[in-house]
């Protein structure tokens, strides 16, 4: 016997298994007002169905499927720009790295109604390169297959040197507006939109949700003056971005150096 409480979402799962299970018999008990409910399955046959090579697919649900396919295939393969090499990730900066933060802080920009000074996001959420030759909405999906959307962040200089200092700490991870020097575990030559830092003053910070609600290891992130959420996907905002533009090609500039 299994005791479930009656408002168990797995009530069902956990019957489903035991019959799967092959268990001939079970039985379940939930409280209700106060009293033991018993649900008794006494026996069960099963019933195999086995899948091979002579196995007919039912042509009404081949077509159901088909219908859906067929759609799906045209909005992932419509081509929204074209690369003239491989554009990679990697450390200090990479031109994976510095074209999704550049697009990121564009898009930023214009949902804030002003200039973002950084943006930031973890190379380990840029799941493949971007390949040479045409570039798909598929290829973007590739590129983020994540529900993150485009979280802004206000931070006073004080945190933005206290950010660089955790980017340093991670040998570097994609930005756009910063540039710094990495000097073991410190951030050197720091520069926000190529002027200094300014204890006093406030900047805004680019991000997804994910590195905003406590992944990634930048803990700046996690305690923001002030943060305002959007409903821009960071995904389409690279569709987005990339059907304005002819070609794109890789480009690095020395934003974090060692």
């Amino acid at each position: 016997m299994i005791m479930i409480p009656k408002s168990s979402r797995f009530f069902k799962i956990f019957a489903l298994l035991f019959l799967f299970a092959g268990t001939s018999s079970c039985a379940f008990i939930w409280q209700d007002d106060g009293l033991d409910r018993v649900h008794i399955v006494s026996s069960f046959e099963p019933d195999y169905i086995r899948v091979d090579e002579s196995f007919e697919p039912d042509p009404e649900v081949s077509e159901f499927i088909l219908s859906f396919a067929t759609e799906l295939n045209r909005k992932m393969n419509r081509r929204i720009t074209v690369s003239r090499a491989v554009i990679e990730r990697g450390q200090p900066e990479s031109p994976l790295g510095n074209l999704t933060a550049d697009i990121l802080r564009f898009i930023s920009g214009r949902e804030l109604g002003r200039e973002v000074d950084i943006a930031i996001l973890n190379r380990g959420g840029l799941r493949i390169p971007i390949p040479e030759g045409d570039i798909t909405v598929g290829t973007m999906f590739e590129l983020m297959p994540f529900e993150n959307y485009i979280t802004l962040l206000r931070f006073d200089g004080r945190q933005i040197r206290q950010l660089a200092n955790e980017l340093a700490i991670e040998g570097g991870e994609p930005v756009s507006g910063l540039r710094m020097r990495i000097d073991g575990d410190r951030a050197t030559d720091l520069l926000i939109n190529d002027d200094r830092v300014r204890p006093e003053r406030m900047y805004w910070v680019a991000t997804n949700n994910w590195l905003a609600d406590g992944g990634g290891p930048l803990p700046t992130l996690w305690q923001p003056l002030e943060r305002i959420n959007t409903e821009v996907l960071i995904r389409d905002a690279f569709i987005e971005y990339l059907n304005t533009q002819p070609y794109i090609e890789p480009r690095t500039d020395g934003r974090i150096r060692r």
